[in-house]
């Protein structure tokens, strides 16, 4: 079976939890017997896929809904998926094949005011119209696949996640003199490693923390990129909390490894996540105190192996907080590594769906009918213009003659 991947969005970007994932399905793939062919944008930097399919630099809105759309139809495959951002709109027309993207959470649609213009103007309604014609959708936890079960009637498909490789046996990769950068010694420091934009809520994390930080005598270590978002009370508390609060932008994967190990506890807020990989990766690397935000996904991946903090009373979740240390990882926590091997196989696999085909043609003819409505409606208004600027014309020559 050939199967083509978008991996385009991984050209000049910095990794991120989902570009992460990309690539961990991508390998997973490439050990099935599956002909895979991975489609970048300007050049491949992952591996020498004699299959690949190299875009030449075009600009987001060109390469996401025209040039994308092009390779996948020139590769023909079986199976298209795309793992990072929603597929082309026009892939709904004349495509033979499976289309399926990776929805990776339901921020979009539960929390808008999170968004940037971008997520919100021009992801969102592309994602909203997948929703309607794709073959299906992979996700990545059971929380998420209940939550999009109600914005869809597309199969939905949790594939789980695939904590990166590079985390197995991390432990023994920690380098106690990488924290010298920072001047930071081992269990001096909470960290925590995301975006800085307002659904990871950091802001939140920061009133939380704060009289801990000076009480504990610890900091808090942030790293990986700023988002987007002007929060001016946001910019008041980092100021007053300055002295306590270290940012690192991003680090080198050893360095990372070194910042999880060391750490005395790793914290995440978000309002809400898929998944929410980097709890994970702390793990990985033997942070022992993990410290979440009290939602649904959190206490279906770490069940009684996190301290959970309520989202709306900060004097509770500082109260939880101050008690992190009855709340250990057990030695028996399984962290998720290629979880979603063997149920690929079937979801790829044509055989699921005897009426696939039918299916598809019976799609295209709705959307030959709709688009053939549309047409006659247009020529129906067209026709009625013209009629109407006729009787018009005709009434000013009547009107005309007479006053003559």
């Amino acid at each position: 079976m050939r199967i083509a991947i978008d991996l385009t969005s991984l050209y000049a970007r910095k990794r991120t939890g989902i570009e992460m994932y990309a690539i961990d399905l991508y390998r997973a793939l490439l050990s099935t017997s599956h002909e895979i062919i991975p489609i970048f944008h300007v050049k491949n930097e992952l591996d020498n896929n004699p299959n690949a399919f190299i875009i030449g630099e075009s600009n987001r809105i060109i390469l996401e809904n025209i040039r994308l759309s092009l390779a996948v139809r020139k590769i023909n495959p079986d199976v298209a998926l795309f793992p990072v951002f929603p597929p082309p709109i026009d892939l709904c027309l004349g495509f033979n094949g499976k289309v399926m993207p990776t929805q990776h959470d339901c921020t979009f649609l539960k929390f808008r005011d999170t968004l940037n213009f971008a997520a919100k103007y021009y992801l969102t309604p592309k994602m909203l119209w997948a929703f309607k014609w794709v073959d299906g959708i992979i996700t990545i936890s059971e929380t998420e696949k209940k939550q999009l079960s109600v914005y869809t009637k597309k199969p939905i498909y949790n594939l789980g996640e695939n904590i990166a490789i590079g985390f197995k046996g991390a432990s023994e990769k920690a380098n106690l003199q990488l924290l010298e950068k920072w001047n930071l010694r081992p269990e001096s420091y909470y960290i925590s490693v995301s975006t800085i934009e307002p659904r990871k809520n950091f802001k939140y994390l920061l009133k939380v923390i704060a009289p801990i930080l000076k009480d504990r005598n610890k900091k808090l270590v942030l790293v990986g990129r700023e988002g987007w978002g002007d929060d001016e009370e946001l910019k008041a508390l980092i100021e007053q909390m300055k002295d306590y609060l270290i940012f690192t932008n991003y680090v080198s994967d050893d360095e990372l490894i070194s910042l999880y190990h060391y750490a005395y506890a790793f914290a995440l807020l978000s309002l809400d996540e898929g998944f929410g990989r980097t709890p994970f990766e702390a793990v990985a690397c033997g942070c022992k105190h993990i410290i979440l935000s009290d939602i649904e996904i959190f206490h279906e991946t770490f069940d009684n192996n996190a301290t959970f903090l309520p989202l709306n009373n900060e004097e509770e979740a500082r109260k939880n907080l101050l008690a992190d240390k009855n709340n250990e990882i057990n030695n028996d926590f399984k962290i998720p590594r290629r979880k979603f091997k063997h149920s690929k196989q079937k979801i790829l696999s044509r055989n699921h769906d005897k009426n696939y085909r039918k299916s598809i043609k019976r799609r295209l003819q709705i959307l030959r009918l709709e688009c053939n409505v549309r047409r006659l409606r247009r020529c129906k208004n067209k026709r009625s213009s013209i009629c109407q600027c006729n009787k018009r014309t005709k009434t000013r020559k009547r009107q005309h003659s007479v006053n003559a």
